[in-house]
């Protein structure tokens, strides 16, 4: 059933179905589901804005608040993607969250939302997530923002993290840093 379904997101999607994946995020049954409305309906910005904003934003605000991580970092990926003034306050607020897969998200999402208040939630990632993964695609971020004040912390994290993928990216975000934009 599970499969049908990813069609149908797909289908509802290639339809431009905002009501259609609306009702999805919030009526499925299963997560796989509710993940893969989410991820379509980030894909309708046009068709959102022409009268279906509060109820996507809706949705998306349950998404985000679901028991499944997959769901979780569905809507953070929409919020992204949608860039809605308040898309950054989501993606700080699930740095926080329980799952790392989560954070995960929100860490690389963030390299799209340049900025004082991205760069030091990126910084604390960095310096004390419990993940290594999470630590990695935050110092990746944090070359994504060029921001010249996140050196320190990118260096710090260069020499002294334990694991061997962060440190390579946090040396690999300060070459970025050094070149300087693109």
């Amino acid at each position: 059933m599970g499969l049908f379904n990813k069609n149908q997101a797909k289908q509802l999607g290639k339809a431009g179905d905002v009501a259609g994946l609306i009702a999805l995020i919030q009526q499925a049954d299963e997560a796989k589901e509710r993940a893969d409305a989410a991820h379509e309906l980030a894909r309708l910005p046009d068709q959102i804005a022409s009268g279906h904003a509060d109820a996507a934003r809706t949705a998306l605000t349950d998404a985000a608040e679901d028991p499944d991580p997959e769901v979780r970092s569905a809507a953070l990926f929409a919020w992204a993607e949608l860039a809605w003034d308040d898309s950054l306050d989501r993606l700080l607020a699930a740095t926080g969250d329980s799952e790392w897969m989560v954070r995960l998200f929100a860490v690389t999402m963030l390299g799209r939302f340049p900025g004082p208040r991205s760069a030091a939630a990126l910084q604390k990632a960095l310096a004390d997530d419990s993940e290594a993964m999470v630590r990695e695609g935050a110092a990746s971020s944090l070359g994504q923002l060029a921001d010249p004040a996140t050196q320190q912390a990118l260096r710090l994290a260069e020499e002294r993290d334990p694991d061997r993928e962060v440190r390579r990216a946090a040396k690999d975000a300060v070459k970025q840093l050094e070149k300087g934009p693109a």
